[in-house]
Order: structure tokens, then sequence, then C-alpha cells
């Protein structure tokens, strides 16, 4: 087997459940993470490097800036363009990755890259691109996917 060397996840529908609260402006204010997931995430940058790729607000910039875990935005060019100018400066083939996917947005990134994963709630199509788990959005999906992937793996 391949040795993982890179995470790419989507932001909403991953750490969040895609809930945004907006107030009489039509500003974002905050939305709501699953903490559990930094904690997952800390330990996944000990075996691999862990980025996220979103066409998202800068709410979610702002706090991956805070936590030290690159972000990496979506807006002017197509995810799966993004996604191969991360693998390039990681230096990292599909196959030394894992992608987890919630949205449309992220189909062609899932069929580029062989380990892909996506929530519980997720679509049909999605599902029968990458790998569903268990865990519903914003209820530690990436606490899943480190425990099954790598802490059983080392584990073992």
């Amino acid at each position: 087997m391949t040795k993982i060397k890179l995470i790419v996840s989507e932001i909403d529908g991953i750490i969040t459940d895609g809930t945004m609260f907006i107030d009489e402006l039509g500003n974002i204010p905050y939305k709501n993470f699953c903490m559990e997931d930094f904690d997952s995430i800390n330990k996944l940058k000990k075996e691999c490097n862990f980025v996220f790729l979103s066409d998202d607000n800068r709410i979610s910039y702002n706090d991956c800036r805070r936590r030290n875990i690159p972000f990496y935005w979506s807006k002017q060019k197509n995810k799966r363009d993004i996604l191969l100018d991360i693998m390039r400066r990681y230096n990292v083939s599909p196959e030394e990755t894992i992608y987890l996917g919630s949205k449309a947005s992220d189909i062609e990134c899932m069929k580029l890259v062989p380990l892909s994963f996506c929530p519980k709630s997720s679509s049909k199509l999605l599902a029968s691109i990458g790998s569903k788990l268990e865990t519903s959005p914003g209820k530690g999906v990436i606490t899943e996917l480190y425990f099954y992937y790598f802490f059983n793996k080392n584990n073992l």
C-alpha cells in the first residue's frame, strides 16, 4: 500500500454541518465547527500534510489561519486545478493523497484521487465516487478518517 503524504479536505459538510448563520445585513458572523476534528487534524499532521481546499468564505480561512492549517481558496479556479497545484507543491501523486469532499464542486477532485471519502449524508453520486464514512457532517468526519485509516494502521 502507498504511504499517504497529503490529505486535502473541504470544510463545509466535513468539519461543519454546512449551516451558516446570516445576519440582517447578509453577513455570516459564525459557523459551528467540530472541535474534535481539529484535534484529529493535529494528529494527522504528524503523519502527513493536511490542507483545506474550499470555495468557502473568510470565516473558514481565518479559523484555519489561527490554527496553522493551510487553506486554499477556489474562488478563481476550479477545485480540480487547485488540487493539482497543491499536489505539485507537496510533490505527491493522487495515489499518495486522500481527498475528503461533500458537495458537487468536489466531484472532479474525488475522481482524480483514488482514496476519496465523503460523509454519511452525501449524495449517491459522491458516494459512488468515494467511500462513504459513517459520520454526519460536523460530527467528527475527520476524526473517523483518522481512526479508520491512520490510528488502526499504527496499532495493528
